[in-house]
């Protein structure tokens, strides 16, 4: 082999050893970024879980408010119904 060929091959194994390093660092970067989002996932899923928790109270307390609502307003009424026959004696 001649000297030139020797240097060329010099060469590309040095640039073969800085692609495999470089291969190595964005391997473990994406093994970093998927465990990042795994977390976020469960994270969104807790998350997720709560909000469907919380809307089933509010419509049961929306549902409990009308109700009440009605209760209130034939409560009123009344109220309003003696007040006339008071007034109108």
């Amino acid at each position: 082999m001649s000297p030139e060929q020797d240097d060329n091959l010099d060469d590309l194994s040095d640039a073969i050893r800085r692609q495999r390093e470089l291969g190595l660092m964005i391997g473990d970067e994406l093994e970093t970024h998927v465990q990042l989002l795994d977390e976020t996932g469960e994270m969104v899923d807790r998350t997720d879980a709560r909000l469907k928790r919380a809307k089933k109270k509010l419509d049961y307390v929306g549902r409990k408010v009308k109700e009440n609502r009605s209760i209130c307003i034939v409560i009123v009424l009344i109220f309003i119904f003696f007040i006339l026959l008071a007034l109108f004696r």
